[in-house]
C-alpha cells in the first residue's frame, strides 16, 4: 500500500481513523497481541518520519508504548475482553438450548413410537378359542 508521493497529514490521519475503524477487518488487525499495528501502517503511507515523531514521543516498540499509553484503547480493550466473555457465555447457552431442543424432539419421537405400539396392540387384540381339532 506504499504511495510514491508523501501523504499530507490530514489524509494521512483519516487514512489511519478508517483503518483502525475497520479493527479487525483492517489488514493492519494484530489478532495475537489484539493491537493495531500503526508501525507497518505508518510505514506502508510513507509516514517515517511521523513514526520517527511518535517514537520520540512514545519510545519504542511504537506499538507496544503507544497502546499502552492511550486510555480510549484500555478501554476499549476491557470492553473487547467483556464482549468475548459475554460472547462465550451466549454461545454455550446456544449450544446448551439447540442440545434441550434435540433430546426434547428424542423423547417427543419416543413418545409417539410408544403410543402407535400400543394402538398396535390394540388392534391386534387374540381372540380366545380359535380352531378346534377334529376327531
Amino acid at each position: 500500500m506504499s504511495t510514491s508521493t508523501p501523504i499530507d497529514s490530514e489524509e494521512l490521519l483519516e487514512r489511519l481513523t478508517q483503518a483502525v475503524a475497520d479493527w479487525e477487518d483492517s489488514p493492519y488487525y494484530l489478532k495475537d497481541e489484539e493491537l493495531f499495528d500503526l508501525e507497518r501502517f505508518l510505514l506502508d503511507h510513507d509516514a517515517k518520519a511521523f513514526k520517527a515523531e511518535l517514537e520520540k514521543t512514545y519510545g519504542q516498540p511504537l506499538n507496544e508504548k503507544f497502546w499502552s499509553s492511550s486510555l480510549a484503547y484500555q478501554r476499549l480493550k476491557r470492553a473487547r475482553e467483556v464482549v468475548k466473555d459475554q460472547d462465550d457465555v451466549q454461545e454455550k447457552k446456544r449450544r446448551d438450548y439447540a442440545r434441550a431442543i434435540e433430546e426434547g424432539q428424542k423423547e417427543w419421537r419416543q413418545w409417539l413410537k410408544e403410543i402407535r405400539s400400543n394402538q398396535l396392540r390394540a388392534q391386534l387384540k387374540v381372540i380366545p378359542g380359535g380352531k378346534k381339532e377334529s376327531k
